[in-house]
């Protein structure tokens, strides 16, 4: 984070402020981001890419072109009082750190949707272009979710993609698989985790059904140019 775009060393706040201030965003944060525990993540690259090349391609005759996906930069504001920040540091008093929270969940939501549902003509996994799809049962029975991803499974088994899987479902999903079967101790969870080895996780960002697919870079990745991170703008960020 020692990047002099992110002008933190101008701030009038120390280091362990700043330490407070990250911890709070890195947890806010992890409790939304699903999208890149699905994926190869490259990176961080840096504030300065802007887009990702991806092979040339020839265009006509004579004529090679290299294509490029944008990156896109994800921000948001909050505002902290000086007052706040000055009780804390001489003090000792506790820092409200709610708005830090709430900027690093939208931000958070923000990445998720880019992930799952793509923007500004870049798919997501929800929209790509030859992606399968499998209507779901109900779930209320205990075993309808293996049934229903032994169907998706072989699906993905049947296009090629062989394995391993992730998976990622919306809470509503999610929470039902918590449920035991009724002559054993296992839960439909760890039933799932046998055939789903690379992961099964909850994404908010989905509002029903879920995302089943093959682990690894030669399927897909997430290229990343700067992790969650604060920067700090005097007049938008103090007060």
């Amino acid at each position: 984070m020692a990047s002099k775009y992110l002008a933190r060393e101008e701030a009038p706040i120390g280091p362990e402020t700043w330490k407070a201030l990250d911890a709070a965003m890195m947890e806010a944060a992890k409790g939304v981001l699903t999208g890149r525990r699905l994926l190869h993540i490259e990176g961080p690259y840096g504030l300065g890419l802007k887009a990702v090349p991806l092979q040339d391609a020839e265009m006509e005759a004579g004529l090679i072109a290299s294509p490029v996906i944008p990156l896109s930069l994800i921000q948001t504001t909050f505002a902290l009082g000086k007052r706040d920040l000055a009780a804390h540091e001489r003090d000792g008093v506790s820092l409200d750190t709610t708005v830090v929270a709430q900027a690093a969940i939208e931000c958070a939501r923000l990445e998720d949707t880019l992930v799952f549902k793509g923007a500004s003509g870049v798919p997501g996994l929800l929209t790509v272009e030859g992606s399968n799809a499998l209507q779901l049962s109900s779930w209320d029975e205990v075993g309808k979710a293996a049934e229903d991803i032994i169907k998706a499974v072989t699906v993905l088994d049947g296009a090629g993609f062989h394995g391993p899987y992730c998976l990622a479902l919306a809470p509503g999903r999610y929470n039902l698989l918590f449920r035991r079967y009724p002559r054993g101790p296992m839960t439909e969870l760890e039933h799932l985790k046998m055939m789903v080895a690379d992961g099964v996780f909850k994404a908010p960002i989905l509002e029903s059904g879920g995302v089943l697919l093959a682990s690894g870079r030669q399927f897909a990745s997430f290229k990343s140019g700067y992790y969650i991170c604060f920067y700090f703008t005097y007049h938008k960020t103090f007060f």
